[in-house]
């Protein structure tokens, strides 16, 4: 894609299954600037893992909120994310990069034994590793089933929107590390290969960067869904005293030994989140293990779960990685937390901006 879009303002839509996040933004020479950032409870039943399951008031409540918000802007960029989409990185014969899409009508099939033409697929090269003892090109393949595109894109036609981009979330978010030279204002991250995680509501997402580039993401199905869920099946609360309940926690690494409810919900969330951790465990162990010299020097959090005080702590104490959750960004101008909407900012850049 030509960067004819450059300077101009574009709606850049995340839609989680609890929460749709929308940014009005621009990226200008040096940095992205956010002029409106504003999200809605994504009504029960609509969507789940990626999926749109009741078009009709998705639509409504998207449209509702963009008239509210005097949102101008008429091109749309989509990020999303879903436990269907496969992604594998391949190697290949150290060919020109234009080569590599005629040897994957041949060779796809070998690495992803599945019913090619159910997906979207896209490619990129991360690097070059040793097979055996010949080089060979390090090609990320990312496998989005059709019907979760095609929805998508119906879904913004039937806004009278124009859907220019649809992006998977992994590749959105390694662009942005690339982009940025430092986060919560002091913690420089150009040299570091960074752990990602989205700590979502039905799932969570990680994505494994190095050098600005994607080198392994996954996404498992347990999330912030599955706290509610815990906490509920102990105590009678309703949304709202639900929330609160989880945002007055103190520290969700510490838990006392004395009896009472406040310490049952710490508890509850402490070994909910630890069952997240010992899912990420594996894709860690085999990114490091899969090269001789691969480490991860910094776990970065965001995403709903991040916001629980303490998740940091459990993250570096398990992985014995600085865990961070993040507050700011450098180069991103927005009035909003950047934590909530950084998927929608991750989307504001483009491949060619990045190479």
């Amino acid at each position: 894609m030509k960067l004819t879009l450059f300077n101009k303002n574009i709606i850049y839509i995340d839609i989680g299954s609890y929460e749709i996040k929308i940014i009005e933004a621009k990226k200008n020479s040096n940095n992205i600037q956010v002029n409106k950032a504003f999200s809605i409870l994504t009504p029960e039943g609509c969507y789940e893992d990626g999926r749109i399951k009741n078009e009709k008031v998705l639509m409504e409540v998207i449209r509702d909120e963009i008239k509210k918000n005097k949102v101008s802007s008429k091109i749309a960029y989509l990020t999303i994310k879903s436990t269907a989409i496969i992604t594998r990185d391949i190697p290949f014969p150290l060919v020109e990069p234009k080569e590599i899409n005629s040897m994957l009508k041949f060779q796809l099939s070998e690495y992803l034994p599945m019913d090619i033409s159910r997906y979207v697929i896209q490619h990129k090269i991360i690097g070059k590793v040793f097979d055996g003892e010949k080089e060979r090109l390090n090609v990320l393949i990312v496998a989005v089933p059709k019907d979760i595109v095609e929805k998508h894109y119906f879904l913004l036609s039937e806004l009278n929107l124009k859907p220019e981009i649809l992006d998977y979330q992994s590749n959105s978010i390694s662009k942005l590390i690339w982009f940025i030279d430092s986060i919560n204002n002091d913690l420089f991250i150009s040299d570091k290969t960074i752990a990602a995680i989205d700590l979502g509501y039905s799932s969570t997402n990680i994505s494994i960067i190095k050098n600005g580039k994607l080198q392994t993401s996954r996404a498992i199905e347990i999330g912030g869904e599955d706290l509610d869920d815990n906490i509920l099946s102990l105590f009678e609360y309703d949304k709202k005293e639900l929330l609160e309940k989880k945002s007055n926690i103190h520290d969700v690494s510490i838990i006392s030994d004395s009896y009472s409810d406040y310490n049952r919900l710490v508890n509850v969330t402490k070994n909910t989140i630890e069952s997240i951790i010992d899912k990420l465990e594996s894709i860690i162990k085999y990114y490091i293990s899969k090269e001789i010299g691969n480490e991860i020097n910094m776990i970065l959090l965001y995403g709903g779960l991040s916001q629980i005080k303490g998740v940091d702590m459990l993250f570096s104490n398990y992985f014995n990685i600085d865990a961070v959750i993040l507050n700011d960004l450098d180069k991103v101008n927005i009035q909003a937390n950047p934590n909530k909407y950084l998927n929608c900012i991750s989307a504001v850049l483009r491949d060619e901006e990045v190479q």
